[in-house]
């Protein structure tokens, strides 16, 4: 049975997991709490019993990997990893690589990172070198940009942050941009 993760999929991307729901024996959503975890399932008729949750505060490291090890025992190896989470928790992408290295034979690893790493003056990291050593991780980032329109910037709404991504997946890009990250003078 097919089990992906996503971090973060219970707000802008929770149209993203329904699309998943149809490919997908398990989706496994982590979240702050229940509350959006309720709406997702009332959303997903049918495929509402493929979803598990994660109540979790990702920056807690140590439970995240409890978590994580716990939901790979019940459900199988995750082989597609969907992660939405904050800078403030810098540690927690490269955990949860970690725990999928370790527990899956092959893992499809979606970072989304906000538009902000765009900015000129910001030194990006190389997010890929920093999961070169995971073996079985294929890493890929996607980019949450802005739209521009005639009357000036705005940023990406969660419909389209959600078939964005959705459409990255699909077509397994390795890099890929929601919108626009330049000219980044025009950001709203």
């Amino acid at each position: 049975m097919a089990h992906a993760l996503v971090i973060g999929g219970t707000g802008m991307l929770s149209g993203m997991v329904i699309e998943l729901l149809d490919s997908f024996g398990k989706v496994t959503v982590s979240a702050r709490n229940k509350k959006g975890f309720d709406r997702l399932k009332r959303s997903a008729g049918r495929n509402s019993s493929k979803l598990s949750f994660i109540q979790i505060d990702y920056n807690d490291y140590k439970e995240l990997t409890k978590c994580l090890l716990k939901a790979v025992q019940d459900h199988g190896e995750f082989t597609l990893a969907v992660l939405w989470i904050h800078s403030s928790a810098k540690l927690a992408p490269l955990i949860t690589a970690k725990v999928i290295n370790e527990t899956s034979r092959s893992c499809k690893f979606f970072e989304i990172l906000g538009s902000a790493g765009s900015a000129p003056g910001i030194v990006a990291t190389e997010r890929t070198s920093e999961f070169r050593d995971f073996s079985n991780i294929e890493y890929q980032s996607i980019t949450l940009g802005f739209v521009i329109e005639k009357e000036g910037s705005r940023w990406l709404t969660d419909k389209e942050i959600s078939d964005g991504v959705t459409n990255a997946l699909k077509n397994n890009y390795r890099k890929h941009v929601v919108g626009v990250t330049e000219p980044w003078d025009e950001h709203p």
